[in-house]
C-alpha cells in the first residue's frame, strides 16, 4: 500500500481522466477514504479509474457528457481489486513486489522529517482545540491522552532507524477514532441529523448499487470528514500527507 499522496494521487487522475476541472467532493472523499480503508492499492484504484472512464469516453453517445461522482468507477475499482487478489492468491509474504513487500520496506513513503512535521501539526491542532472545548466530561482529558500518545510515537520515531509504516498508520487510525468520537460530543444532535441527512440524500441514487457494508463505511467515513472539518483538525492518518 503507498502511504504517500493516496487521496490526492486518486483525486487529480480523476479529474484529468474526466477532463472537467472541479474537485471531487466530500462524498467522494469519502469513497477514497473506504477504498483505502479496505486495502486497495493505489495503482489499482487509478487502473479501476482508468477502465471506467475508458468504457464511458468509448461510446459515442456520451461524448459531450460528464462523470460528475467518483462514484461511477467504484464497480470497476472492485473489479480491478478482485483480479488484483485473484492474481496473488497463494503468493508467498515475500513474492510480487506490488502487493506484498511490507509498507515498511518500501521506498515510496514519507521522509521521518515529514511524518515528525505531520505529527507536531495535529497536536497542535487538538491542543487549541482542548484550550476551545468543553467537550463534555472527561473528554478535554480523552483529547490530552491522545496528545500524550502522539508524543510518545513522535519519541519513537526520533530514535528508531526505520519507520514501519503499517503499524504508525494503526496506531493513528486508533486515536483517530477516539479523538473523533470525543469532538462528535461537541456536535449538537442538530448538526449530526443534518450531516446523516446530507449523506444519505447523496448516497441515495447509488444505495441499491453498494454493498451493505460498504454503503455503511463510507457514511461512516463520510461522518468523520465531517467532523474533523467542521474542528478543523486534520485526520491521524499517513494517507493524508
Amino acid at each position: 500500500m503507498n502511504y504517500y499522496n493516496y487521496f490526492t494521487e486518486i483525486e487529480e487522475h480523476f479529474v484529468r481522466r474526466r477532463g472537467k476541472h472541479l474537485w471531487v467532493s466530500p462524498m467522494d472523499w469519502s469513497l477514497i477514504a473506504t477504498w483505502r480503508d479496505s486495502g486497495v492499492p493505489l495503482h489499482v484504484v487509478l487502473r479501476g479509474i482508468d477502465r471506467a472512464m475508458d468504457g464511458f469516453f468509448a461510446k459515442r453517445s456520451r461524448i459531450n457528457s460528464k462523470i460528475n461522482t467518483l462514484f461511477y468507477c467504484h464497480a470497476s475499482v472492485m473489479d480491478e481489486y478482485a483480479q488484483h487478489l485473484e492474481s496473488h492468491l497463494g503468493e508467498h509474504p515475500m513474492e510480487g513486489a506490488d502487493t506484498a513487500v511490507s509498507a515498511a520496506q518500501k521506498p515510496d513513503g514519507p521522509d521521518k522529517e515529514t511524518i515528525l512535521e505531520f505529527l507536531n501539526a495535529r497536536i497542535s491542532e487538538i491542543r487549541v482545540l482542548v484550550a476551545k472545548l468543553s467537550v463534555s466530561e472527561g473528554g478535554p482529558e480523552g483529547m490530552e491522552r491522545i496528545v500524550r500518545r502522539l508524543e510518545e510515537i513522535i519519541g519513537d520515531l526520533e530514535t528508531d532507524n526505520q519507520v514501519d509504516f503499517e503499524a504508525l498508520d494503526r496506531d493513528l487510525g486508533i486515536l483517530d477514532e477516539t479523538l473523533v468520537g470525543e469532538l462528535r460530543t461537541a456536535v449538537s444532535l442538530e448538526q449530526i441529523t443534518a450531516w446523516e441527512q446530507e449523506a444519505k440524500k447523496e448516497l441515495k441514487i447509488y444505495r441499491k448499487k453498494l454493498p451493505k457494508d460498504i454503503y455503511g463505511k463510507i457514511l461512516e467515513n463520510f461522518m468523520r470528514t465531517k467532523v474533523h472539518r467542521h474542528f478543523t483538525v486534520g485526520e491521524l492518518s499517513l494517507f493524508h500527507l
